[in-house]
């Protein structure tokens, strides 16, 4: 995965990555500040002779001895010399996992570090070990068992501040541990949510250019004017799809409830105010969806439809109805429910309708069933100019949406794009077209206001002549 492709993904995943991320830290923060303070003291010792005294036994080989007894401090016989001398009395591994030895390199300065859970507790372990060495080394010494002598250059002191847990380095560390999880999160999300998931800035899905974003129609940001605007947008670019526009569209979606009826319905209003003469075919004979459009809003039903004429039941000229508003616009309605709709869609007489229409009409849009539902929408498309394929943004499964183009491809239809229904809308395009159908409409009232005062000014003066 492309690091394009990860920040495509975390975008769309931005609620689910800041989630875990904020959860993650957070708990990285709880858990530093609960756990138990730790303080360090430190007692410095100095190898080749007191540090008062005149004299020190230069050589270069006191570095080395350093080091040297650097490894007879942690020796266990020097632990058990210690014990007997602190109050707690720990076991020699207690003892030892506390204390920590280590030269000062290019010095011969040697540490001795304890870890205790109190202050004063820290500084007892580290002076008292130290003590105990120094004499024990001391003895060995004199023995002439040492090579070099040694002795406390600065007893340790009582630490102020805690030497653990840092919470700047664990809050930071853990800052960064939960910036992977939260990656890895939202990537494990993205892999298990099988929707289409695209983003604002994407042209293209599965291969297919995407025609048209259509947002959701009851959301709060979508305003009528907005949606007609979409889909004026959707017919120019059918226009220009190609030098040979597209007369004949099909409309389908992979599965059911994905919007593929409203696009249909929409498409065809669009392209009659634009001034075609449009026929929108309710082809759909299972269960046909145009009764939920703004269609039927302003237009009753007709009880004789496609399948009547398929059937040989209906003439052309009877089946065919104008809307009452839009004088470009027919509508030829499904008709009663056909036991076999696949066998009447691919009879020769769906054919002779499309060549009688295409004389009369320059657009023909066509609402069909959905592909993984029957094979009418198979049987549809490659007679048809080109196909709209519509996928749902919150709905559609990938497996779905890519089962139905294999479905298409594999009929040789013409697919002319995608048109991505409930699409997350653009950062502040909402409020570019207002409240409401717009705030271009404040004009519009306010010269209506205008002309309704000029009127009631105009019968109060008449009343007065009259007077």
């Amino acid at each position: 995965m492309t690091s394009d492709q990860i920040a495509s993904v975390l975008w769309r995943r931005r609620l689910s990555f800041l989630l875990a991320f904020l959860v993650c830290l957070g708990v990285v923060t709880a858990v530093t500040f609960t756990l138990p303070k730790g303080y360090a003291a430190t007692a410095t010792l100095y190898v080749g002779g007191e540090l008062d005294e005149g004299e020190f036994i230069d050589t270069s080989l006191l570095e080395q001895h350093t080091r040297t007894y650097s490894t007879l401090a942690g020796n266990p016989n020097i632990a058990d010399l210690v014990r007997p001398r602190l109050a707690d009395d720990p076991t020699r591994e207690e003892l030892l996992e506390r204390m920590t030895f280590a030269p000062v390199e290019r010095t011969q300065l040697l540490l001795i570090t304890s870890e205790g859970g109190s202050p004063e507790e820290a500084r007892e372990y580290a002076n008292t070990y130290a003590e105990t060495f120094v004499e024990r080394m001391t003895e060995l010494f004199r023995e002439g068992k040492t090579p070099a002598e040694i002795a406390i250059s600065e007893p340790a002191a009582v630490p102020s501040d805690p030497s653990k847990p840092n919470p700047p380095l664990y809050i930071g560390f853990g800052g960064v541990l939960a910036l992977f999880l939260a990656v890895g999160i939202a990537l494990l999300r993205e892999r298990r949510d099988t929707r289409v998931r695209v983003v604002p800035s994407d042209e293209s899905v599965f291969d297919q250019p995407i025609v048209a974003r259509v947002p959701q129609f009851a959301s709060k940001g979508a305003k009528s004017r907005q949606v007609a605007d979409r889909f004026a947008l959707l017919k120019t670019n059918l226009d220009f799809f190609d030098a040979d526009p597209a007369r004949v569209v099909l409309v389908t979606s992979p599965g059911v409830g994905e919007g593929k009826s409203t696009v249909a319905a929409n498409l065809a209003l669009a392209a009659a105010h634009d001034g075609e003469r449009v026929v929108l075919i309710e082809a759909d004979l299972r269960r046909p969806g145009l009764g939920g459009t703004r269609i039927a809003e302003t237009m009753e039903r007709s009880p004789v439809g496609l399948s009547n004429y398929l059937a040989g039941a209906a003439t052309e000229a009877e089946i065919c109805v104008r809307h009452p508003e839009q004088p470009l616009l027919t509508v030829i309605w499904s008709g009663v429910i056909a036991p076999n709709p696949t066998a009447l869609l691919g009879s020769h007489r769906l054919d002779t309708l499309l060549a009688a229409l295409r004389f009369k009409f320059e657009r023909i849009i066509i609402d069909t069933l959905p592909v993984s539902v029957g094979a009418d929408a198979s049987v549809i498309a490659s007679r048809v100019d080109g196909v709209l394929y519509i996928v749902d943004e919150r709905k559609t499964k990938r497996a779905e949406a890519l089962a139905g183009l294999n479905q298409l491809r594999s009929v040789r239809a013409r697919l002319l794009g995608i048109v991505l229904n409930r699409a997350e809308l653009l950062g502040g395009e909402g409020d570019y077209y207002g409240d409401g159908d717009g705030s271009t409409d404040k004009p519009r009232r306010r010269r209506s206001s205008e002309r309704k005062t000029r009127r009631r000014r105009k019968r109060e003066s008449r009343a007065e002549a009259v007077s």
